[in-house]
């Protein structure tokens, strides 16, 4: 896949200290800490060793301390569950640093590739999207810039520093990102800090740390790694996440995978350590305040180019949900995904492989969010999913019909198309044998929460398998078949290699 480019970006101001004493980076006035009951932590570098470090939120709490180690030193802050703002100071026999302006309230990193990347300034109705922004003061966020290493670094680079939201500094932010803190907030009613570390064209196993790539078996990329954006194992884990982990977050956002098209027979396995990994090691490193099954959202790839080619994409958006189909599931516990196959952008001037309609990746998003992270557990957030088959009749009347949720959902059908049948002979067992072919099964009828598909194209083959919206692009802008009739969501791609007889 080609790289997007970011444009120009505003450099964040360096923190202020006094003397040899510092704060990480990744802190600065106008931030947003984690609320309680997590407590923040502050990290930094001194000279003098054990040197004791007093941290303070004045006016509330009392102070807390930590000693300097090998040049470093780590606080947990009192919990706090006021929004703020506060001053926070933190002092040494080396100096002072003050954090002014600081609130409280829930940290999200959002991560992966250009689609994440995607700006707000490219949205559509960009304009009177970056018009509202300045109704959320209390969402503040910050953007590592691009760094990749071979070796673990402690440091990040600023892209931009902590900011309030102005149609200026938020134009070249993550549109997912914002969006998603925009939509959820008013559900909140407390302050978002968002941190974006993102960058264009690269694969899972550069954002992944080394327990992950050695779970997974090894990866053989057919395509060139370019300069513009690295796919390397480990390198951007090591420039632009390992420095981030002792910040306590409360969840995480990923929209990647695009890159990964070449390899998805072992993308399951990456999404799934890639998780497991993250957790634990913002769990670790934040002394355990950051939870170690923290929320984590991800968004299945849209379409991408205009036409009915299967191409690589339903596999890799299959293998997204570690082969399941939906999320929260047995290997990605604590998830949340936004369906986005049925949002298509094939004049993009970014490219189709850059839908502007992040709106609704991000409405999607946060119905996940509020039902997974934040237990609203009548905020539904899944499209219709296949419970029960029933394969009736034979030849040209042989039909099946569908039931979804256990027949709860009503269904809203919307087009005749995106099944497919697959077929064998009569010794056959598996779609993956020599000699099965797939074929269109159109719906034919549907009532509640059932739809009833053609299953006539396998004449008097053998019908071994059902797949759904299995192609690059499925269906145009919200026009793929089967959508809830209450939520209006989405149906997931759906994949079966066994039906009844």
């Amino acid at each position: 896949m080609k790289r997007w480019g970011l444009g120009d970006r505003g450099l964040g101001r360096e923190m202020k200290s006094e003397g040899a004493l510092h704060l990480s980076n990744y802190y600065g006035d106008h931030m947003v800490l984690q609320r309680g009951p997590q407590r923040a932590v502050l990290t930094g570098t001194a000279t003098r060793e054990g040197d004791t470090v007093t941290a303070q939120i004045v006016g509330h709490g009392s102070p807390v301390t930590g000693q300097v180690h090998s040049g470093k030193w780590k606080v947990k802050l009192p919990a706090v569950t006021e929004a703020g703002p506060f001053v926070i100071r933190v002092s040494s026999s080396e100096g002072q640093v003050t954090l002014n302006d600081v609130l409280f309230g829930d940290v999200w990193l959002c991560s992966g590739q250009s689609n994440m990347e995607f700006q707000m300034n490219q949205v559509m109705n960009s304009g009177a999207e970056l018009q509202k922004v300045s109704q959320f003061p209390t969402i503040r966020f910050f953007k590592a810039q691009h760094q990749k290493s071979n070796t673990p670094l402690d440091n990040l680079i600023v892209a931009q520093g902590w900011s309030l939201p102005n149609p200026q500094s938020v134009q070249s932010f993550s549109a997912v990102c914002w969006l998603f803190a925009e939509y959820l907030q008013p559900h909140l009613k407390y302050p978002i800090g968002l941190v974006e570390a993102s960058w264009g064209g690269t694969t899972i196993e550069a954002w992944s740390p080394p327990e992950a790539i050695n779970a997974c078996p090894a990866i053989h990329h057919t395509q060139q790694e370019q300069s513009c954006c690295p796919q390397s194992k480990l390198v951007i884990w090591n420039g632009m996440i390992r420095p981030l982990l002792s910040m306590t977050i409360f969840g995480a956002l990923w929209y990647q995978g695009e890159s990964n098209w070449d390899q998805t027979d072992i993308y399951s396995c990456q999404m799934k350590q890639l998780i497991s990994t993250w957790r634990s090691e913002f769990n670790q490193q934040s002394m355990g305040e950051t939870s170690q099954n923290f929320p984590f959202g991800y968004v299945q790839l849209a379409g991408y180019h205009n036409s009915q080619d299967v191409g690589a994409f339903p596999v890799l958006r299959w293998a997204q949900t570690g082969g399941h189909g939906y999320a929260p599931n047995p290997d990605q516990p604590r998830s949340f995904m936004a369906v986005a196959m049925d949002l298509p952008d094939f004049t993009s001037p970014y490219d189709p492989i850059h839908p502007r309609y992040k709106q609704d990746v991000a409405q999607r998003l946060v119905l996940g969010a509020l039902n997974v992270a934040y237990g609203h557990s009548d905020v539904a957030f899944q499209g219709p999913f296949p419970t029960q088959f029933h394969v009736t009749g034979s030849g040209a009347q042989r039909t099946i019909t569908i039931e979804y949720n256990n027949g709860r959902t009503s269904l809203d059908i919307r087009n005749t198309k995106g099944f497919d049948i697959c077929c064998g002979g009569a010794n056959a067992h598996s779609c993956a044998e020599h000699g099965t072919y797939w074929v269109d099964a159109p719906i034919t009828s549907h009532q509640g929460s059932h739809v009833t598909i053609a299953a006539s194209g396998c004449n008097a083959n053998k019908v071994l398998g059902l797949r759904y919206a299995w192609r690059e692009s499925p269906c145009n802008l919200k026009q793929c078949a089967i959508y809830a009739a209450d939520s209006s969501l989405p149906a997931p791609p759906y994949l079966t290699n066994t039906l009844p007889a």
